[in-house]
């Protein structure tokens, strides 16, 4: 079976040229390893074929994805076996020397969650819910490129689930200045199920950003996007909607410290209230320090406000985050972040406020030539403050103690 499907993947991956697939602004070599990359931090195994006559190299491997944990509370834990994940063949195609990649992926789940499957009618692990299938090309003509992507992943699927996307892009590249510029359409709802309302989403964007060794870097962008609803069952309100967004950056680095600042604009209306506008304005700053190797310091500052116009209601969000890393030696670990959160409207209808923070000491007892042993104390704190409903407070301390022997 595994035999077929390989080849299946590798006929799509020969014929995509001819048709629909995805696009990833990388060289050949690197499409393959970012994909698999952010699919998991596990190995991949590839295999790779290549023809007699150099027109095109073919390589194979399979894909992994699950979630890394990130409740210290025991409730929340589960072993390996239950945890849900993803287990897929991806096969790339480069053709003309590099010049152009088509690449082909299926996917399905593995592992199964009671709470997704739960919530599922049926058993979707017997249909084609719980799978994912993704097409793509790219290709290179000196300093442009450009490329196609279409994803499809069912409703149960694990990473990303029930949505389509397909997207056209290009980009050109000269010195210090490039401009990239997409249009696509995505939408949930796959498998067209008539008593759920299918949200469908056009854009397109353009971009500018200049980066220059020594100098800030400067990013503008420029966005259009539409938003309706299909398919919409009894006792749904149909949604059509339209958004502007304009965004700014400037960020600069050295070799102890970098910053990051940037400012967008999103104006959006409501069609199915006669126009109705809304704006949103949002800046946000973000730095992180080096003063020694061994550690590492990251603020993050953010302030949103939302004006909606139909009411002149204002709704403001204040943020602010705090990580900071500390790295002895190869054997001891120190990392801790805290963040603060609060949303507040005018009219006094909303006043919340989340404080929470999260303490990791690891360090590794004992290492041999095949052996690691590794343990870890974790502790977490969060806080919800509801100033409108004071009844709604929530306040959570936890705590775990992780022991870890992995084989080298």
């Amino acid at each position: 079976m595994q035999r077929l499907l390989t080849r299946t993947l590798a006929l799509c991956a020969m014929l995509l040229p001819f048709s629909t697939g995805t696009a990833h602004g990388q060289d050949s070599n690197q499409a393959l390893h970012r994909w698999s990359g952010s699919l998991s931090d596990q190995s991949l195994q590839s295999s790779s074929t290549q023809a007699t006559d150099s027109v095109y190299q073919l390589t194979t491997a399979p894909t992994f994805f699950a979630s890394p944990v990130v409740s210290p509370r025991l409730r929340d834990l589960s072993s390996e076996t239950d945890r849900p994940r993803t287990q897929g063949l991806l096969t790339s195609t480069v053709w003309i020397k590099g010049n152009f990649v088509t690449e082909a992926e299926v996917a399905s789940n593995q592992g199964w969650s009671d709470s997704l499957q739960a919530r599922m009618p049926g058993d979707a692990r017997d249909d084609g819910r719980s799978r994912m299938m993704r097409l793509g090309l790219m290709g290179t003509s000196g300093s442009m490129r450009y490329g196609m992507s279409y994803r499809q992943a069912g409703q149960a699927f694990y990473n990303g689930p029930d949505l389509a996307l397909r997207e056209a892009w290009g980009e050109w590249r000269k010195s210090s200045a490039a401009l990239r510029t997409s249009v696509g359409q995505q939408w949930n709802n796959t498998a067209g199920d008539s008593s759920r309302s299918r949200m469908e989403q056009a854009y397109g964007r353009i971009g500018l950003t200049w980066n220059k060794p020594e100098w800030p870097n400067l990013a503008l962008s420029y966005s259009r996007n539409s938003i309706s609803s299909s398919l919409d069952p009894l006792g749904v309100t149909p949604q059509r909607a339209e958004n502007h967004s304009l965004e700014a950056a400037l960020a600069y680095s050295t070799a102890t410290w970098t910053a990051r600042l940037a400012s967008s604009y999103i104006l959006g209306s409501d069609l199915m209230k006669h126009g109705a506008e809304n704006s949103v304005k949002m800046q946000m700053l973000t730095a992180l320090f080096r003063p020694l190797n061994t550690l590492t310091i990251a603020p993050t500052l953010v302030y949103r406000s939302e004006l909606q116009d139909w009411s002149g209601v204002r709704i403001d969000s204040p943020t602010a985050s705090l990580a900071m890393h500390y790295k002895q030696s190869q054997r001891l670990l120190i990392s801790a972040t805290g963040n603060y959160a609060g949303t507040r409207s005018s009219d006094g209808l909303i006043d919340t406020e989340n404080l929470g923070g999260k303490g990791v000491l690891a360090w590794d007892l004992q290492q041999t030539g095949r052996w690691a042993t590794l343990i870890s104390l974790e502790a977490g704190y969060t806080r919800i403050t509801n100033h409108v409903t004071p009844a709604a407070d929530t306040e959570d301390i936890s705590g775990l103690v992780r022991i870890v022997l992995a084989s080298l």
